[in-house]
């Protein structure tokens, strides 16, 4: 790919960080192409590009990205902002409580995924949306807890009363769909099926659900015993299915980069290594990297394919016709990943400075994703080919990528600094 954004963000080399990356921080700065903002709920639409009445639905908020979001902001030094998005968050889901509550008394509920708790809302008054959508998502709520609780065990962000209520009923919903062997749509909001990084994403809320009940808190209905019960049920599927993510369906898929960083519920070297070359030898292209090896959404040509509106609809229960859109090879292109790859082979590197090829890694990756940003400087979700073209799609740029790479930036800051 060649545009305007690799002459204003050029290539960065291993050996001149330190006169090259301060350049590049400043050009961040000044186009603040990595700034997102939230609303008064603290909450992030998906994309800052879209009107208020936009077909594509990307003016909505998803559990999944505002907590990738926020968790940005904190690591780069707001913890405030992050906080805050967190409580909205948690102003949302106190709503969906009857929902859990009904599936607490009949289990069985779980099998209609619109009776389930939704993941997607209005992001201006914390509403649901009317429009069906694949709400079988365990991850997203692991996410929430994830962050909700890792912000009170690491800054003190104390939670109130409403907030106890709510965490406690999430971990008592978690055993009562039984997570560990619940079919969901996963990250990529399809169809169901056993993911290990929904698995994973759960596991990692109950973790710091368990260190906010070891300092001597309490959350209504929920005991340290019965979190480390759950944990034990989800670490037995992983130990199953690693680094797959749901065999036989599904193996190389890139949402198991999210076990690695930032939930880090993958840290063995030999399972990180397992992850890292099946998404690198097989989903990586030559401008971002694949979901998965048959994903169909944003296939070639696709908006010419499927109007606006279909095109921001539910296909959990459609991927058959979508799929056969699909021409071998023709993924999107994602955005997200590159960042995430570069942060995580800068924290091994950081972790064991010896090891130069993580530098080099994280680099290589960190320079893919600078070259990925538009000749508009915006970070986008994703390149697809239209007549037989990469480019970005309509949703940029996309928080999330954003996010991800502003830690990405963070982070090969600290390897300069080693």
């Amino acid at each position: 790919m060649s545009n305007r954004a690799e002459a204003f963000f050029p290539a960065l080399s291993v050996g001149k960080l330190k006169t090259e990356l301060p350049a590049l921080q400043e050009k961040f700065a000044r186009t603040k192409a990595l700034e997102v903002e939230p609303n008064a709920h603290g909450i992030y639409a998906a994309s800052s590009s879209q009107s208020p009445d936009s077909k594509t639905g990307y003016q909505n908020a998803w559990l999944r990205d505002n907590a990738m979001v926020a968790y940005s902001k904190w690591v780069r030094g707001d913890a405030e902002s992050a906080l805050n998005t967190a409580q909205g968050l948690g102003k949302f889901l106190h709503t969906q409580i009857g929902r859990m509550e009904a599936i607490l008394r009949r289990p069985t509920k779980k099998q209609n995924v619109q009776a389930r708790p939704h993941v997607r809302f209005d992001a201006e008054t914390l509403r649901e949306l009317e429009q069906d959508w694949s709400h079988a998502q365990n991850d997203a709520l692991g996410y929430a807890v994830w962050l909700r609780l890792r912000l009170a065990n690491e800054e003190g962000c104390k939670l109130s009363k409403e907030e106890r209520e709510l965490y406690g009923t999430i971990t008592r919903y978690f055993q009562a769909i039984q997570y560990w062997k619940d079919l969901d749509s996963g990250a990529w909001e399809e169809g169901r099926k056993l993911n290990s990084s929904s698995v994973g994403a759960v596991m990692a809320g109950l973790r710091e659900t368990g260190k906010y009940l070891d300092a001597k808190n309490t959350l209504p209905g929920c005991s340290r015993k019965l979190v480390e019960e759950l944990l034990k049920y989800g670490q037995k599927t992983l130990d199953a299915q690693l680094p797959f993510e749901a065999p036989p369906h599904r193996r190389s898929d890139a949402a198991l980069l999210f076990l690695i960083y930032p939930l880090e519920i993958v840290s063995s070297d030999k399972a990180t290594h397992a992850i890292l070359s099946l998404v690198r030898s097989r989903l990586m292209g030559r401008l971002g990297v694949r979901r998965y090896i048959g994903d169909s959404y944003f296939c070639q040509d696709y908006d010419e394919w499927f109007t606006a509106e279909v095109r921001s609809a539910d296909f959990s229960l459609g991927l058959d016709f979508r799929d056969e859109f699909l021409r071998p090879g023709c993924e999107a292109q994602w955005c997200l990943f590159d960042p995430l790859l570069s942060v995580i082979y800068g924290r091994r590197y950081q972790a064991d400075p010896r090891r130069t090829e993580f530098l080099e890694l994280q680099v290589e990756h960190f320079n893919r994703a600078i070259a990925q940003v538009t000749p508009e400087i915006a970070c986008p979700e994703l390149y697809y080919l239209k007549r037989g073209e990469f480019v970005p799609n309509e949703h940029t740029p996309l928080a999330w990528t954003q996010a991800n790479l502003g830690i990405a930036l963070e982070h090969l800051e600290k390897s300069m600094r080693r």
